[in-house]
């Protein structure tokens, strides 16, 4: 009985197997890849793994491919596995590791194909070489340039500030100096107007003054003996006044 189940269930799954293969190859046989490949990894199996990987690389599903491609460790499917991973990776722009896998097919066998894609991956890698140092290069010396450009445009407005500052304080110097000849102007026309005042003055008499203050003097002295006398005929109780005269001694 036993044996009878394990032969049905072993019939059903190749019958499984066999209709999903089939299945899956037309589809991939339609270009419907996708479709071929859901149905290839419906099967558990490294030949139906290596068939889905293929209908991925087919729909430019590189990485996709190259993530199945790399589940594969089939012995009798290893030079296959890496020679279409140089394909994939070549094609989704990783060139060196394209390089790698190229030159792992090769050590498992020697292939005209693998060795024309292995030179043309290499070569462009050092035509990517060459072009990256020369845009390195280039974009060196516009930087270069730019830096000129900028520091001589940085001189210049530096320039153009002491020159600013130069000029203000040239200006500051000028405008001091026009103040200071205006003060002097002013202080001269002073100096000229007193001088020409006192020039109409009358001519200043010293013997008018000394008379004057004599006059003074001699009233300040008068008013002093005036009161003296007062005091003296009050005290002597005289009724005439013998105060002398104004202007007499």
């Amino acid at each position: 009985m036993k044996k009878l189940i394990l032969m049905l269930f072993t019939l059903n799954l190749f019958a499984f197997d066999y209709f999903t293969i089939k299945k899956a190859d037309e589809f991939y046989k339609n270009k419907q890849y996708i479709l071929a490949a859901k149905e290839y990894l419906k099967l558990n199996s490294q030949k139906a793994l290596y068939n889905a990987a293929n209908a991925y690389y087919k729909a430019g599903k590189y990485k996709k491919a190259i993530y199945l491609y790399n589940k594969i460790n089939k012995k009798d499917l290893q030079f296959q596995k890496y020679y279409n991973l140089g394909n994939a990776y070549a094609l989704s722009g990783q060139l060196k590791k394209a390089v790698e896998s190229y030159k792992k097919a090769l050590k498992i066998k020697k292939d005209k194909d693998a060795e024309y894609n292995l030179k043309l991956i290499e070569k462009l890698l050092k035509k990517q070489k060459k072009e990256s140092t020369r845009q390195n290069r280039q974009n060196k010396k516009s930087q270069k340039t730019e830096n000129q450009k900028e520091d001589k445009s940085n001189k210049n407005s530096k320039n153009k500030k002491q020159k600013n500052q130069k000029n203000k304080s040239n200006k500051q110097t000028s405008q001091k100096k026009n103040q200071k000849k205006n003060n002097k102007k002013q202080q001269n026309a002073q100096k000229q107007q007193r001088e020409k005042a006192n020039k109409n003055k009358k001519p200043f008499n010293k013997k008018i003054e000394k008379k004057e203050f004599v006059k003074t003097k001699e009233s300040n002295t008068s008013d002093i003996r005036m009161k003296y006398y007062e005091k003296q005929i009050k005290s002597l109780k005289f009724n005439t006044l013998l105060i002398p005269l104004k202007g007499n001694e």
